[in-house]
């Protein structure tokens, strides 16, 4: 089953539109509800509690995600295409620095979208917004965000 599984992520893969972001310093902002589709994988236990490139502490609990070019403080809502599973996920660090991924989610998204034990699957991006009070305090994002209360109720 994980072979059909890793077969079907790797045909996606090789038939969706992909478009790498520019390596600059600058940043691109992508307009609300832009989409993209990408290889996505997860990190957890050996991270957790190490600083992320943002400054704040890894939650592997928290709905964080690294990616290479968005700017922190950037909402991201993050779609398992095989499954159709969603979560909400804030940038708070960079990578993932594997070549064929491009965006590292947290052990709490990665079990939402159903892919911890296959560990990388191809995702749906969508820019949901900039909040930069998110990057003060990340442990209690989907209750406590006034931004993420204001996504849930569109």
């Amino acid at each position: 089953m994980k072979k059909v599984i890793l077969f079907i992520i790797i045909a996606l893969y090789a038939v969706v539109p992909f478009n790498p972001a520019p390596c600059r310093a600058e940043f691109n902002l992508p307009i609300h509800g832009k989409m993209q589709y990408a290889i996505a994988s997860w990190y957890g236990h050996a991270f957790h509690g190490k600083k992320t490139a943002s400054g704040q502490l890894f939650d592997m609990d928290g709905f964080t995600c690294a990616h290479k070019t968005y700017p922190f403080g950037t909402w991201l809502k993050i779609t398992n295409i095989v499954n159709n599973r969603t979560t909400f996920c804030v940038v708070n660090d960079r990578g993932p620095f594997e070549a064929i991924r491009d965006i590292d989610l947290s052990f709490a998204a990665a079990k939402v979208l159903d892919m911890i034990s296959l560990g990388i699957c191809v995702v749906r991006i969508e820019h949901m917004g900039i909040d930069t009070t998110s990057i003060k305090a990340i442990k209690d994002i989907l209750h406590d965000q006034p931004f993420i209360k204001s996504l849930q109720q569109k």
